[in-house]
């Protein structure tokens, strides 16, 4: 049976080159990508490559329940995978993490977004890549609000493998979120 974990490393939640500068590009750059991605058959790893996960494109002016600038990051926990959904604007094959909260203790609905207390949805918690139709290629840093993102060459074997492990549009994969976990290096 197919898992999918992410290996948070702590380390991934010091972004900020200058702690005493605002959220910016020039800012939120650092110990970027540090996390695993992990896919298990069984207890099998069948794949793995590094992720940001830790919401560090926090530029905004946050929405009202937000109690920190990083605080749309998935929190550690389970979590359901609904593969192939609709990119929308996004590059590549894209899965949508929902049934979850965020460090916020905000619920990730199972349509992989959140509703306000006045009843509008806002967000959405995907796994995608870090390509810029700007420049055709993938960015320098993964940008995360709160999304798994990976290179576009990684999120592409993953597709690969759950294509090939018999995973659909729409099937769901169990995963879970663990912080500080090194029982394997890329």
């Amino acid at each position: 049976m197919l898992r999918l974990e992410i290996w948070r490393n702590r380390q991934s939640y010091n972004f900020k080159a200058d702690p005493g500068k605002p959220d910016s590009f020039e800012n939120n750059w650092k110990n970027n990508s540090l996390d695993l991605l992990v896919l298990l058959n069984n207890s099998e790893i069948i794949f793995q490559c590094h992720a940001q996960t830790v919401a560090n494109y926090c530029f905004k002016s946050q929405m009202p329940g937000d109690r920190m600038p990083h605080g749309d990051t998935v929190a550690p926990g389970e979590f359901t995978l609904r593969c192939f959904v609709e990119p929308r604007r996004f590059h590549g094959e894209i899965h949508a993490i929902t049934r979850t909260k965020d460090l916020d203790g905000q619920e990730i609905n199972r349509e992989a977004m959140q509703t306000t207390k006045g009843g509008f949805q806002n967000g959405r918690w995907l796994i995608h890549d870090r390509y810029s139709f700007k420049t055709g290629q993938d960015t320098n840093y993964a940008w995360s609000a709160g999304c798994f993102i990976l290179s576009s060459a990684d999120l592409a074997r993953l597709n690969a493998i759950l294509r090939n492990e018999g995973i659909e549009p729409g099937d769901e994969i169990k995963g879970e979120v663990i912080e500080d976990f090194y029982g394997g290096i890329v």
